[in-house]
């Protein structure tokens, strides 16, 4: 009996729908229909034909490794082609050549607030200069005329009126001062927080390892309301994209090669992330700039992200 036949009367025999396989697998029917009919060029690619025939064994209650020891001689091998896969991501790798920059953009908002600050006490320095020269004005107007004997009524009545002008200069002078003294302030606290949102960072928690040939592994992600998902190809794989929850697909299931855009994407509505990988050494996976890695060694694997 071939692998196909074997895997379909096992399911049969527990009364098992494609549909209830396909939910417990996560495997699309078009990709079972064809393991249970041996048509293996259907799926996706031979490297991790392996991967799905485990998977389905494991959910109809069978032993997936005495399965493929049975059946081997009917399985294509993916040795050949992991070994290309690795030698592609190690390729990439060496000839990539990450940017050692940005220190001055890190460190540009905080020479900004002490240029900001500095601003500041300037300007409380030169209203309290501009201050204490009125009031020195004012003391050797005084002098002055106690001075000088004044005779004529008229000069008395000019000089009164110069003091009166004088003054209410002064008072429209301070208050001008202090209206620029408040926008400085405003200024200052604007700035510091747009830092305080700029320096706000995600928080990554691995909470749950999978195991098995297939694994899937859970994060919980925290700490920004705004996030932003990248997924960069470095080699060829295959990529599944959704959101659980919300019944999404967030890009097409197929083969990705380094050849392909980097994927972009504004996910800040869905709680929930789903990515399956056929080569996990193939692609990267980022949330806000920050990886996600992935943390077996197996070839095929499973990410589901959570956001608090």
């Amino acid at each position: 009996m071939e692998i196909g036949s074997k895997l379909r009367e096992a399911r049969e025999s527990k009364k098992l729908t494609l549909e209830e396989v396909q939910n417990t697998t996560k495997i699309q029917k078009r990709y079972l229909q064809a393991i249970e009919n041996n048509e293996f060029g259907t799926l996706p690619g031979k490297f991790y034909t392996r991967a799905f025939i485990r998977e389905y064994a494991s959910a109809v209650g069978l032993d997936p490794e005495q399965v493929m020891e049975e059946h081997k001689s009917e399985l294509p091998s993916n040795e050949e082609e992991q070994v290309i896969t690795y030698s592609r991501v190690q390729q990439s790798k060496s000839e990539k050549n990450p940017s050692s920059g940005g220190g001055f953009a890190k460190s540009f908002p905080t020479i900004l607030t002490v240029f900001l600050v500095v601003g500041l006490l300037f300007a409380v320095w030169f209203f309290i200069l501009q201050l204490s020269n009125s009031n020195n004005s004012a003391n050797d107007d005084e002098m002055s005329q106690d001075q000088v004997n004044v005779t004529d009524p008229s000069v008395e009545d000019d000089q009164s009126q110069d003091e009166e002008n004088s003054s209410s200069g002064g008072e429209e002078d301070s208050s001008e001062e202090e209206a620029d003294e408040e926008n400085s302030s405003e200024e200052v606290a604007e700035e510091i927080e747009t830092e305080d949102n700029q320096d706000q960072e995600l928080e990554f928690s691995l909470e749950e390892t999978g195991a098995g040939q297939f694994p899937e592994h859970v994060y919980n992600v925290s700490g920004a309301e705004e996030r932003e998902l990248t997924i960069e190809f470095n080699a060829e794989t295959y990529l599944e994209l959704n959101a659980p929850k919300d019944g999404e697909s967030l890009a097409d299931a197929r083969n990705y090669s380094q050849d392909d855009e980097e994927i972009n994407m504004d996910i800040s509505d869905y709680t929930e992330v789903y990515v399956r990988t056929g080569s996990a050494p193939g692609m990267t996976v980022m949330v806000n700039g920050e990886e996600i890695e992935f943390p077996t060694d197996n070839l095929t694997q499973k990410l589901l992200i959570q956001f608090e």
